[in-house]
């Protein structure tokens, strides 16, 4: 199991990162593992491979009811790699997608 660190930037206010982190720390397999970055500039969750559905699931369940189809940037970088995998988060729709990207990205050597 490869573990990561995913960030999210959101063209939001303080109140709705903060909403955020609230949102996906409620996740039993993610409390604990998400803060703000910074005030203003996104958010921060520990996952592995392992959680990453719940992950990318709570994520997606939460643009689908605060982001009004806006986009969200979604950048993972493994434990102790240079790679990045930069993904663009639509409205809520392409989960599946966005999940096997996150899965196989964090599984490889």
């Amino acid at each position: 199991m490869t573990a990561g660190i995913a960030a999210i930037t959101v063209d939001g206010s303080a109140d709705e990162l903060q909403h955020l982190v609230s949102w996906l720390g409620a996740e039993d397999e993610l409390a604990g593992r998400v803060r703000l970055a910074g005030p203003g500039s996104g958010v921060v969750v520990m996952v592995s491979s392992r959680s990453a559905g719940t992950f990318c699931r709570s994520l997606f369940g939460w643009l689908r009811g605060h982001r009004d189809g806006r986009r969200v940037s979604l950048t993972v970088k493994r434990s102790g790699a240079v790679e990045e995998l930069d993904v663009e988060c639509g409205g809520g729709h392409d989960v599946d997608e966005v999940l096997a990207s996150v899965r196989s990205f964090l599984d490889q050597d």
